[in-house]
């Protein structure tokens, strides 16, 4: 079972790779994380923290788009074609399928993810190795080093996000889940926003927000532990933890996708 996922895996990527909207989306990443070196010309000592934060909010959309019409054009599209019968007539179960979907799916976000973070941790320190006359070595210390710990949250959030896209492309079109995956998204980043905020206000928590609270992704809690500039600020035990809990979280979502795509009919 596991070398019929990992074929099914590496036959994903390779057809993913082969679409010229995988190289829109990381050209176009990439474009826009270099242009944003121009926009911050009036930030007066906050153009790093700017930068940073556009770079990684730029990596973290397009790995989400790429990773929604990835899922569609390799499940849905399969799936309403019925071209995926080909693989079920085969001794390979439909879980098999899935991850190995997912897998072939998650391993070109991440290069992508890899080949986008990399630009900007490397253009970050560049730019203040230039700006300021000092070695690389030392500019990776203060820059690259927050810039790597934000980075690393953010996978982890479309990491999340990855496998709700594949949840949502067994039974949704190509702009139905990207608008789903858009909505979890903005969703998951404003549940702790709105939690505070009838904290505040009401003193207690309405049936729906501690709904959303619940059952969507705690992105919002990933995006801030992602920010700190060190260990220091939340302590490694708090970022381990979220860390795990971003895991456990896309392994519940990986056994609800078997799941559904299990009792679903592929005809």
């Amino acid at each position: 079972m596991n070398k019929c996922i990992f074929a099914i895996a590496g036959n994903t990527a390779r057809e993913i790779m082969r679409q010229a909207i995988f190289y829109f989306i990381v050209c176009g990443g990439s474009l826009l994380i270099l242009l944003s070196f121009s926009f911050t010309m009036f930030a007066f000592g906050e153009e790093t923290k700017m930068i940073r934060g556009m770079g990684v909010s730029t990596i973290t959309i397009c790995c989400l788009c790429l990773a929604s019409l990835s899922a569609t054009n390799s499940i849905s599209r399969e799936i309403e074609k019925g071209t995926i019968m080909a693989l079920l007539s085969k001794p390979v179960s439909k879980q098999s399928v899935l991850l190995g979907k997912f897998l072939g799916i998650m391993g070109v976000v991440s290069l992508s993810f890899m080949m986008m973070g990399f630009l900007l941790a490397i253009s970050l320190c560049i730019k203040d190795s230039l700006e300021y006359h000092i070695g690389l070595l030392t500019t990776f210390a203060s820059i690259g080093y927050p810039t790597l710990i934000q980075l690393i949250f953010s996978f982890l959030q479309v990491a999340v996000m990855c496998g709700i896209a594949v949840v949502g492309s067994i039974y949704l079109p190509m702009i139905s889940n990207l608008s789903c995956c858009m909505f979890v998204y903005i969703v998951g980043n404003l549940v702790d926003f709105f939690k505070g905020f009838f904290l505040s206000n009401e003193g207690n928590l309405p049936w729906y927000v501690s709904f959303f609270n619940v059952f969507f992704p705690n992105l919002g809690g990933l995006g801030v532990v992602g920010t700190s500039n060190s260990f220091e600020v939340f302590g490694l035990s708090y970022m381990a933890l979220f860390a795990i809990y971003a895991i456990l979280y896309l392994t519940l979502i990986l056994l609800a996708s078997c799941w559904f795509f299990e009792k679903m009919e592929c005809s």
